[in-house]
């Protein structure tokens, strides 16, 4: 997909990506403060925003292996990943790595 064909400029991703992270960190703040009140161990874990917003940002760059999600959630502290035959290997820590990695790596040849 040619980057003038792209819903999505890689400025605006990094940024959405970032504001996720940060959102994140001040819910688990909140959580925190409230859980010496009341249980809420749940507190923005279904949050259709952001659910929302993932889903759109995803088909926007064609996430088509879930990378964001990785991203987020479960990469591990070196966001390292590897071809299938550990030929090469990519640093995916920040942002703007993961979306060249996606819109790069990620795509089917056309």
């Amino acid at each position: 997909m040619e980057n003038s064909k792209r819903l999505l400029t890689k400025e605006t991703f990094c940024k959405a990506l970032r504001m996720i992270r940060e959102q994140e960190k001040i819910n688990d703040e909140v959580c925190k403060a409230l859980s010496k009140v009341a249980d809420c161990f749940t507190f923005g874990c279904d949050n259709l925003w952001l659910q929302a917003l993932r889903m759109v940002m995803k088909e926007a760059v064609n996430d088509k292996y879930d990378y964001i999600e990785w991203w987020l959630y479960e990469a591990t502290e070196d966001y390292k990943v590897w071809e299938s035959d550990g030929s090469r290997e990519w640093c995916l820590k920040e942002p703007e790595a993961l979306y060249d990695y996606i819109v790069k790596e990620c795509q089917d040849n056309e």
